[in-house]
């Protein structure tokens, strides 16, 4: 396989990116998820089966796909061990969307 960077980053660079980019996730990940459920009807202290949660889902699972679009980035800039967080922490927004999609993740009591 051709490495498409014309430079590879120092490891502590490289993990220091992945540490601020991990941060970073977690706090826009956050984010995500209260403003799709500002979108919706939900109300976790009065359960409704009725409620729609699929704004939290397109919210939740639009942030990683952008994170998935960062891993692509920083691998091409030469951040290995970046690029690998970044992926892991795309398939973890995508599992959390899957799981709720497919009932195996209950909201609701």
């Amino acid at each position: 396989m051709k490495d498409h960077s014309t430079f590879r980053r120092s490891a502590g660079e490289d993990v220091l990116v992945a540490v601020l980019l991990c941060l970073l996730d977690a706090f826009v990940g956050i984010g995500a998820l209260l403003t799709g459920l500002a979108c919706t009807d939900f109300n976790p202290l009065e359960p409704d089966s009725h409620a729609s949660l699929t704004p939290v889902f397109v919210d939740v699972g639009g942030f990683g796909g952008l994170v998935l679009l960062s891993a692509i980035g920083l691998f091409r800039l030469g951040y290995r061990v970046s690029a690998v967080t970044q992926i892991g922490a795309a398939v973890a927004a995508s599992a959390f969307c899957a799981a709720a999609l497919t009932g195996h993740l209950a909201l609701t009591s």
